[in-house]
């Protein structure tokens, strides 16, 4: 096994359990895929409301359907795919008017200058990921959010390791002119 792969390895090894009807190997597959689908959704849609309903959606399409994947290998593959397809149709569904980015989480800081800056900080990055497209976003997600690394983030996303790698350098290049820093 590839040292680089051991969280996909851990999914595809669930997926084969749970289609053999593994005691407890769909509840564990599905608290694993969580993350991965939640962060394609959220690549997707940008709202982080819309696309934990998205994922919720997905993780239900995979529990149903896991009877028919034929290939565990595939799993983490056909997990990104429904997981896209269900961001596709909340996107659809959802009126325009309720896009728009994420409430703020208050989270414990020091003192009130530390928290206003900390957050001012959060917001930014936020917007600018979500800024960026789909395809950019979502190796962002996935690597950043989900810790996959890019060998995981090209067998997730269908693309090759220098895809992954082109669209990581675009994204973070875009991300340092966005925030200020040097291109």
């Amino acid at each position: 096994m590839d040292a680089a792969a051991p969280r996909l390895a851990a999914l595809v090894e669930l997926a084969g359990r749970a289609c053999e009807g593994g005691d407890g190997a769909l509840e564990a597959l599905l608290r694993q895929s969580a993350g991965i689908a939640h962060a394609v959704a959220r690549a997707r849609l940008g709202d982080g409301h819309a696309a934990e309903e998205a994922a919720v959606e997905a993780l239900a399409r995979v529990a149903r359907g896991l009877p028919r994947l034929r290939d565990p290998q595939a799993y983490p593959r056909w997990l990104c795919r429904i997981a896209a397809r269900c961001a596709a149709t909340s996107a659809w569904r959802r009126p325009l008017a309720a896009a728009g980015p994420a409430p703020e989480r208050a989270d414990p800081a020091p003192g009130p200058f530390h928290s206003l800056v900390a957050a001012e900080g959060r917001r930014a990055v936020r917007e600018a990921v979500d800024a960026l497209p789909r395809r950019l976003k979502e190796v962002v997600l996935l690597h950043f959010v989900e810790d996959l690394s890019y060998r995981d983030v090209a067998a997730a996303t269908r693309c090759g390791l220098g895809t992954v790698a082109r669209r990581m350098a675009e994204a973070l290049a875009r991300l340092r002119k966005t925030l200020g820093g040097e291109a």
